[in-house]
């Protein structure tokens, strides 16, 4: 992982330093700065993932211009996707305007001008991805750019969360492995503009990876969620419940297994806190409703009762 960090610099620096490091992790850019006075403030965290660059970036307000005289002086094909992570942004190109805010993606192509308008603070997480091979798999390429997709439900909610885990990886990923993960990013993303039917089918194991793995990771953020059931899974990413068991078919776990072994394991770290609630307080936070059941299963899971469980984290060790 490399990192850029305007604090780096002295303040009078600050700002010229930052234009070089985003020519340098990105594209040629012409940044504006909004707000006048001595220091900038900007950090950028950039790793490949294969083909792709994955680059965290967070800054001051600020315009970012990539005009005809950037294009010229660095003419690169590629395709940035952008998750606005804190703040938000008013994203042109094509004669499209979008405000894109937390929470929400977009896309730009490098081979036209386009416009970024960071009003506040922000942060992003970017992905260059290679332009050919993103354009070849959208149904309507031309009109993918500068929209706002939302990242709340459905295929927009998979493509988020996916991207999200991916700032989590092992540095010491094979090169096949970060491939295969940058081939499903652009698959669920180039699923969420409209992807051709028969890239659908080519690519259908690479979007069932990072279905997975955002379904995953949103039963993990959810779990204390009373409501959390594969029926309200289903819902939230807009597939059938037919479609989210197939994701788990090769698992040990069902859905509504996984969901329950996450809570009884997030329960048994309450269980173990100096200040911990009481056993039926953490199994209601759980949503276990019947203390008997809750009992019968955690001590399936763990080998001990929930009593039990506590009396033995008090013993001294032998």
């Amino acid at each position: 992982m490399r990192i850029w960090t305007t604090e780096s610099q002295p303040q009078h620096l600050q700002f010229s330093y930052w234009r070089e490091v985003l020519c340098e992790a990105f594209v040629s850019l012409d940044p504006v700065r909004q707000r006048m006075g001595l220091g900038f403030t900007g950090e950028v965290c950039s790793s490949p993932l294969g083909r792709t660059m994955q680059t965290s970036v967070a800054s001051s307000a600020q315009f970012l211009n990539r005009r005809t005289e950037e294009i010229r002086r660095n003419p690169v094909e590629f395709i940035f996707v952008n998750f606005q992570l804190e703040g938000s942004c008013v994203v042109r190109q094509d004669g499209r305007e979008s405000l894109v805010q937390s929470g929400d993606f977009s896309i730009v192509d490098t081979t036209r001008p386009y416009f970024l308008d960071f009003r506040d603070d922000w942060r992003v997480l970017s992905f260059r991805v290679p332009r050919a091979p993103f354009l070849a798999k959208l149904a309507e390429p031309r009109d993918a750019m500068a929209r706002c997709l939302s990242g709340a439900q459905g295929a927009g909610l998979v493509a988020t969360r996916f991207a999200h885990s991916l700032q989590d990886l092992d540095g010491n990923l094979s090169e096949a492995c970060q491939e295969s993960l940058s081939t499903a990013l652009n698959c669920v993303v180039t699923a969420t503009l409209g992807s051709m039917p028969e890239t659908r089918e080519q690519d259908r194991s690479s979007l069932r990876l990072a279905a997975r793995s955002a379904v995953e990771g949103y039963i993990a953020d959810h779990l204390a969620d009373p409501s959390l059931s594969p029926h309200s899974i289903a819902a939230r990413f807009r597939m059938s419940r037919r479609s989210l068991y197939s994701l788990f078919e090769a698992s040990p776990l069902s859905v509504s297994g996984m969901i329950r072994t996450l809570r009884l394991e997030r329960s048994a770290q309450d269980l173990l806190r100096p200040n911990r609630r009481s056993i039926l307080e953490i199994a209601l936070r759980w949503g276990f409703n019947d203390l008997s059941h809750y009992s019968r299963i955690f001590k399936r899971r763990f080998g001990a009762s929930p009593r039990e469980f506590i009396a033995a984290s008090r013993k001294p060790d032998s």
